[in-house]
């Protein structure tokens, strides 16, 4: 069993130095130490940014957790700008986040660089629309409340949605609510559409059959996720070769989903997001399959464009250079890491 504990994030002196674009409240963040593997007494300790108990979840139910040479502290967020918040202050080593958090990473100076990247191959994000009112297109949303999570991947879905039709973000009133609020903002009637993930869209469809589902990711996102760790953490090799090992159960746990479908489903979404294990199945297959993929110039462009997005709609001051936060020989020691786990 792992010991959980519950501390402070962030200390009030610390809070001049979160993020000016993470406008969500400050939390707590839940602590669990690595269990009692063989070698887990060493002095290096891996600090976990994680979402959701996703990474938990996934290393715990595999196995990866097991005989560890160093020691593992996950501390659990809401959302990739509140890991963002975390890098910012120190707190964290390692965070897992959308592709637009780790945008606004860079954007916002944190000195952090990309060590992972995954792909999902499925609809991410969707854009749902209540039933009335009047939209059935992009073009539609014009003068529309939508609501997102501002810095998240949701609004990076939904600037791109509007790109496709030439519109901008200030063509629609954009509502700025938590991740966990979307499916109840939704529901109240106070905004016209949502950006909603594939477990919002599915529970929402189930209650309201007849919403619109203007659009989904496939035809306008990528599907990345990024592994991001602090030059700090990367700069000490004990703690290097550890991420490097991290980094490496990671993908060998994703692999084990994979080939444990029914599994992954009960210790994910029924035991963690209390969902039913019908609607949980039903997620898990619609979501698509993920896979590490090599950091390459691809994953770069990708990045640099999105980031070029947000400057074009103002919500980014001044144009960022992406490639800053793509360490030649950082990407060179993961890739070769990931290659490697995942072959087996």
């Amino acid at each position: 069993m792992m010991r959980r504990r519950i501390r402070a994030l962030v200390a009030p002196l610390l809070l001049g130095l979160l993020l000016p674009v993470a406008t969500a409240c400050g939390g707590d963040s839940t602590a669990a130490t690595s269990p009692d593997g063989s070698g887990s007494q060493g002095k290096v300790t891996l600090r976990i940014g994680d979402q959701g108990q996703s990474l938990l979840t996934t290393l715990k139910v595999s196995g990866q957790l097991k005989n560890l040479p160093y020691k593992v502290e996950f501390n659990q967020f809401d959302s990739g700008p509140l890991v963002n918040q975390g890098l910012q202050a120190g707190a964290i080593d390692f965070g897992v986040m959308g592709d637009t958090p780790a945008v606004f990473a860079q954007a916002s100076g944190i000195p952090v660089k990309v060590i992972a990247v995954s792909k999902t191959v499925g609809p991410g994000y969707t854009l749902v629309a209540r039933a009335g009112t009047g939209i059935r297109t992009i073009a539609d949303l014009k003068g529309k409340k939508i609501a997102i999570s501002k810095n998240t991947a949701n609004h990076g879905f939904l600037l791109r949605v509007l790109d496709k039709a030439g519109l901008k973000q200030k063509d629609v009133t954009a509502v700025d609510v938590p991740l966990q609020n979307i499916g109840n903002v939704l529901e109240s009637g106070t905004v016209d559409a949502a950006t909603a993930s594939e477990e919002t869209r599915a529970k929402y469809l189930q209650d309201h059959p007849d919403a619109v589902q203007v659009i989904n990711g496939r035809s306008v996102t990528p599907g990345y996720a990024f592994r991001l760790a602090t030059e700090k953490a990367l700069a000490d090799p004990a703690k290097r070769k550890a991420l490097l090992d991290f980094t490496a159960r990671l993908a060998k746990a994703n692999a084990w989903i994979r080939s444990h479908p029914d599994a992954w489903v009960d210790a994910y979404y029924v035991k963690i997001r209390k969902q039913t294990a019908a609607l949980g199945k039903q997620v898990f297959q619609a979501t698509g399959e993920t896979t590490y993929v090599p950091i390459d110039d691809t994953v770069v462009r990708s990045q640099q464009e999105q980031a070029d997005l947000f400057t074009e709609n103002g919500q980014i001051p001044q144009k960022v250079d992406l490639s800053q936060q793509f360490d030649p020989s950082v990407i060179k020691d993961f890739n070769a890491v990931l290659a490697a786990a995942q072959k087996g």
